[in-house]
């Protein structure tokens, strides 16, 4: 298994801190991808480098990198998706089950589903599942295990997608819905960490830092987070590197909690 968290040097800025929390991430053989175009130093601590063409699409670089990594099964971060907290004991046991299961997409966000698959950590199936967040159903960008020759598969069907137009793209969605396996985390009693309406367990905690290059206003749409975010911010004197974009007052008006 392999932690993959895929970049690009415009988001550089985000860089040292993803270094910062890698540190605590060996276990997961870490690799780093991003652009090939970029001069800019990548952060350090990661098992492999992996370059891109930032020529092609978000598909096609996927079909450039996916090879390169020996791992069957990888778990993909985005660079936006800052890792703040990973139980490593949990994240082998659901590498395990997703293995054992013959699933080929797992989300690490949080469900309420009828078809589950019982155990210390129970899933459920995203076809039948549903939830109140900003949550695409059975595929979007969330932080997810993918068995990688099926989103190698799903990317040589889809060939000419983009990053934001493959969670619209309703014939790559059906696909996902009807060829793969697709499962996340099911609601429990456990306490749900949310943060720009998307729900999350302690164990596997992201921070959604930025959307398009830019930080959201009011502060309060990063909820559970917000005090983690005000540390990053600070610490890493993003607030001279990134634009902050006002008009997310609707995540906070639209949320409903799991």
């Amino acid at each position: 298994m392999s932690l993959v968290i895929f970049s690009h040097s415009d988001y550089s800025y985000l860089w040292p801190i993803i270094q910062d929390i890698t540190v605590d991430l060996s276990k997961l053989n870490p690799i780093f991808i991003f652009n090939s175009e970029s001069n800019i130093v990548p952060p350090s601590g990661f098992e492999k480098y992996i370059k891109y063409d930032s020529t092609l699409c978000y598909a096609e670089r996927w079909l450039k990198v996916l090879p390169e990594i020996e791992s069957d099964y990888i778990l993909v971060v985005h660079d936006v998706c800052l890792i703040i907290n990973a139980d490593i004991t949990k994240l082998e046991q659901l590498f395990n089950i997703v293995k054992n299961n013959n699933i080929d997409r797992f989300c690490l966000n949080v469900f309420d589903g009828d078809d589950v698959i019982a155990g210390d950590i129970p899933l459920c199936n995203l076809s039948s599942a549903t939830t109140k967040s900003k949550t695409y159903i059975p595929y979007d960008v969330s932080p997810s295990i993918w068995k990688k020759q099926s989103f190698l598969n799903l990317w040589t069907m889809f060939p000419n997608e983009t990053y934001a137009n493959s969670e619209q793209n309703h014939a790559l969605k059906n696909y996902c819905k009807t060829n793969l396996a697709c499962f996340g985390l099911q609601k429990t009693n456990e306490k749900i960490y949310y943060c720009v309406g998307r729900p999350y367990y302690d164990f596997f905690n992201i921070l959604h830092i930025t959307i398009k290059g830019e930080v959201m206003f009011p502060y309060e749409v990063y909820m559970d987070n917000i005090n983690k975010f005000h540390e990053v911010f600070v610490k890493y004197d993003l607030e001279k590197r990134v634009r902050v974009n006002k008009n997310y007052g609707f995540v906070l008006t639209n949320f409903n909690k799991l």
